[in-house]
This record gives C-alpha cells, structure tokens and sequence, in this order.
C-alpha cells in the first residue's frame, strides 16, 4: 500500500495484525507523523461500535483533508497564513480586506458555480499572499468532503512549465494548461513581476480564459494596480476576472517586512 507523501519507511509490528510496512506522512502546517497499521485503520472505520467508528472516520478524513491542502502546493512558508492568523491591528483598510476574503470564503458555495474570481492587489509585504493562502485553504477545508481541489502557483511558475514543454514529448502545453484548468480554485501569485512580453499575456491569459471558459474561479494577486495590470494582462483577461462580481481588494498600507 503506498501512502501520498511518504517520508520514508519502515516496519513495524502491530500487537493484532503483526509486522506491517509503516509510512511516515508529511503533514501540513505541522510535524510529520507514522501513518500506523493499515488494517487497524480500517477495521476502525468499519467498526461496529459507533464510538470506534466515529473515531477511525475522523481520523480518515483528517488524513484525506491533510492530502487536499499539500496537494493545493502552497509553499512551505504560507502554510501557517490562514484567515484567523490575519492581523488587523484594528486598522480599517486590514479589516475590510479580511472581511472580504472570509465573505468570499463563506459564500464559496454561492461563488464557486458563477466563477467568481478576486484580484488581491497592493503593494509588497502587505500580506496579500497570506490572504489569498488563507482563502486557499479555508475553502479546501469546508469542501474538500465534496471532493474540491485548490492549487497554489505563481505566474513566474506557469510560464516556466509552459516553455519546459518546448522540445519535451512527455508533457504538452495542452497537459499544463489542462492541470491549471481543472482546480476547482486557483491561486496565482506574483502576477507582474514578468517582463511584460506578448508571450507571457498570452500564457496568462489561456489559463484565465480556460478557467473562465469553465466557470471556476481564480485569484490573482499582484503589486500592480488596476490599471497597471491591464495592461500586463490585457484587458480581456482583466475583464473575465471582473465579470459576475470579481472582486477587487486593494492594500494600500505599508510593508509589514523588516517592520520592528
């Protein structure tokens, strides 16, 4: 039996089901752990006695839950940005960001079938990656049970898995566009940051216009401002982001970096 995110190895001996090849797990946001005997794990699930069974169900889908937010790719740093780590000091700009992102989240179900997607924009180290890393993991928490996928990228990312294909018969542009397609939320960060050539504004804007195509939201967060991202985007990729009540959130504050 393979385990998604296996550490490493090795066995064990378990006091009802004997030796057993144990995997420790990578977890999220947290240390990694022994996965324990597979057998037990299931009989627990499948036990007759509910408060057994409660229990191996809970634990299952913890574990099925720690698998969406790693497989979403937030980075390692990101991972402990969640909404409630937020602070807002009680500045007002802060709060009005965070109200927008937490609204977003908790009318998902209402956004998700309309493609609603959010632009994050604002200066650097006003913490528009936490916000966006937050909205990210929050939304797979509340509906990775109904099978929901999110991913963290950044446009730099996706351009360069764009120009690998080039000359590489094991992975098309179709098959990178494709994998961008089918979260059912996408984060892309660092939007801007290019060098602003036609073939990247091409590149972002396929997979804007696929997700839009299919009606799954996309957040994009950028340095720019408005006007500054159309023009790294284009209007048209702009405009899909806005339609249905795309959110647009600004951080005018100040960089928190290097703050004492």
């Amino acid at each position: 039996m393979t385990i998604k995110h296996t550490i490493e190895t090795a066995l064990h001996e378990c006091v009802d089901h004997g030796q057993f090849t144990d995997s420790m797990v990578e977890q999220f946001a947290a240390e990694p752990h022994w996965y324990g005997c597979p057998r037990c794990n299931f009989d627990k699930r499948h036990s007759s006695d509910d408060v057994v069974r409660s229990v191996g169900v809970t634990v299952h889908r913890a574990r099925l839950m720690n698998e969406r937010l790693l497989d979403a790719g937030i980075p390692l740093r990101f991972q402990t940005c969640s909404l409630d780590t937020w602070a807002a000091d009680e500045d007002q700009d802060k709060l009005r960001a965070w109200h927008y992102a937490t609204g977003y989240v908790d009318a998902f179900a209402e956004n998700f079938p309309l493609g609603r997607s959010v632009m994050l924009l604002g200066q650097v180290g006003t913490g528009k990656t936490h916000l966006a890393a937050g909205i990210l993991q929050q939304v797979i928490r509340h509906f990775a049970a109904q099978g929901l996928a999110g991913l963290y990228t950044t446009a730099g990312g996706i351009i360069r898995s764009i120009k690998d294909t080039f000359g590489n018969r094991e992975r098309t542009e179709s098959q990178v566009y494709a994998d961008l397609i089918a979260p059912h939320l996408l984060v892309i960060d660092e939007v801007g940051v290019q060098h602003g050539t036609d073939f990247e504004r091409t590149v972002l804007f396929e997979v804007i216009n696929g997700r839009y195509e299919q009606m799954k939201p996309t957040i994009v967060v950028s340095n720019l401002g408005m006007a500054d991202l159309r023009t790294c985007l284009g209007d048209r990729a702009v405009d899909r982001l806005r339609d249905k009540g795309g959110l647009v959130v600004l951080f005018r504050w100040a960089s928190a970096r290097g703050a004492v």
